[in-house]
């Protein structure tokens, strides 16, 4: 019996190749050896002597299948369970869109949420009406233009979701592959620009005024309606947060509330409602609770009808309120405040606004929303309150114009009806209160004009 020793040929990043030498030294065949990706078994593949190249090239073939296979584009099966016209599948762009939907994880390498992954096979869905019969390989910058000047009726803002997903797309198909194995495309297609944010309508929609908040409070069933008083003043929470609330995230002793925790629907956005992740990691927060709102949380954590139960507002059925219901509860008390315009989300960014307003920071109301970005609190969040800018502008003007004396006189109220029928008495007040300004005035200029030169 000829006994066989064997030598690799060089290191590779996949796989190896291998002589097989008897005893007296002469190499009787070459193997090409892998890992299988799914079991972690050896496959392996015997070639004659003299027949390495024919080695390295099924290394190749077999690298490219199980790099698609990682990247979710075909499932892996063992070299001699195939036949000769399923080696390698058609690689078009809808197969690869597939395969991003299969893999596509966040960051931290958990499950993306159940909303989230709709919004992204919805996006795929129009991508591939698009392109999904065309061969990746074949995927050209000329189609990919033709694509984006053409007609989009389902609107800019998913035009533009369309646009960043088919960039992301096509970015990862240039990346290599697992163990060394070539980029599916040389280059990336997507040299268009990603357009801008069309303008949001809700970003038109007024903060709500405290009139109007007050009506919507007693429209809502007596269940929820705390909510849009902690929506507007405590945290300016999202509506997946205000109805993710426990009664252990009140600590009524120091006045704050620990927001950590959502409620969504499972991983394809269906079925009932269930405790999940926060957004971002920002959302994570702990925030002031407003003196005035402590006396309601106490009557609402009595009021609840299962003391068992955690949930600060507990559903009429099943165990957590969806949002939904809350949502819809919001729809038709906004009514009552005669303002249909509004979203619960208004909520919100009254609340970032009104910080603002009262003399927080950017900082401090950037940490209250959970946001990590200045430009989400700025673009989205705040709004111009008419009121406010116009006590804002005279008290400018005010200012900056204090030293023109003929201003002083435009700007004189007018006299007190009922004084003098013709006027005298009306006259003399105002040119007392000129005067007045007047001395006011020169005071100032003289102490400016006594100052040492500095």
């Amino acid at each position: 019996m000829v006994e066989e020793t064997k030598r690799p040929l060089r290191r590779r990043r996949f796989g190896c190749i291998l002589e097989r030498k008897g005893s007296t030294g002469d190499v009787t065949s070459i193997e090409a050896r892998y890992i299988s990706p799914i079991n972690g078994q050896r496959v392996s593949k015997r070639f004659a002597p003299g027949r390495r190249g024919d080695a390295e090239d099924w290394l190749e073939t077999e690298r490219s299948i199980v790099d698609l296979h990682r990247r979710g584009m075909m499932t892996w099966i063992p070299p001699r369970d195939r036949d000769g016209n399923t080696l390698t599948p058609k690689l078009t762009f809808g197969v690869f869109a597939d395969g991003y939907v299969r893999r596509h994880r966040r960051k931290d390498g958990a499950e993306i949420a159940g909303s989230t992954l709709r919004n992204l096979r919805n996006d795929i869905k129009h991508l591939k009406e698009a392109f999904g019969d065309v061969k990746l390989a074949e995927l050209t910058e000329e189609l990919v233009t033709e694509w984006y000047y053409g007609p989009h009726p389902n609107g800019e803002w998913q035009f533009r979701s369309e646009c960043i997903r088919l960039k992301m797309l096509l970015r990862e198909a240039c990346a290599p592959g697992s163990k060394g194995a070539p980029p599916l495309l040389a280059e990336n297609p997507f040299t268009l620009p990603i357009p801008p944010e069309p303008e949001a309508g809700s970003s038109d929609i007024p903060p709500v005024t405290p009139d109007e908040l007050y009506h919507i409070y007693n429209a809502m069933p007596g269940y929820t309606r705390l909510s849009v008083y902690l929506a507007a003043c405590a945290g300016g929470m999202r509506i997946g947060e205000v109805c993710g609330l426990m009664d252990t995230d009140f600590d009524l002793e120091n006045k704050v509330l620990m927001i950590r925790r959502s409620v969504s629907h499972g991983a394809d956005d269906l079925g009932p409602s269930r405790i999940g992740r926060l957004k971002t990691k920002g959302s994570r927060r702990t925030v002031p609770i407003p003196d005035m709102l402590i006396p309601l949380i106490r009557m609402h954590l009595e009021d609840r009808p299962d003391q068992s139960n955690h949930m600060f507002f507990q559903a009429k059925r099943g165990e957590i309120l969806c949002q939904n219901t809350l949502r819809n509860h919001f729809m038709k008390a906004r009514k009552a405040a005669g303002r249909p315009d509004l979203q619960f989300r208004t909520l919100r960014v009254t609340h970032a606004t009104r910080l603002m307003l009262d003399g927080s920071s950017l900082k401090e109301t950037m940490d209250a929303l959970g946001h990590v970005r200045e430009e989400t609190t700025l673009r989205h969040y705040l709004r111009a309150v008419p009121e406010h800018q116009r006590e804002a502008a005279e008290r400018t003007a005010a200012y900056l114009l204090s030293a023109d004396p003929s201003l002083a006189i435009a700007s004189l109220p007018p006299a007190p009806a009922g004084l003098d029928a013709d006027g005298d008495a009306g006259d003399m007040a105002a040119l007392a209160l000129l005067l007045g300004q007047v001395s006011t005035l020169m005071a100032g200029i003289a102490a400016r004009n006594a100052q040492p030169a500095g």
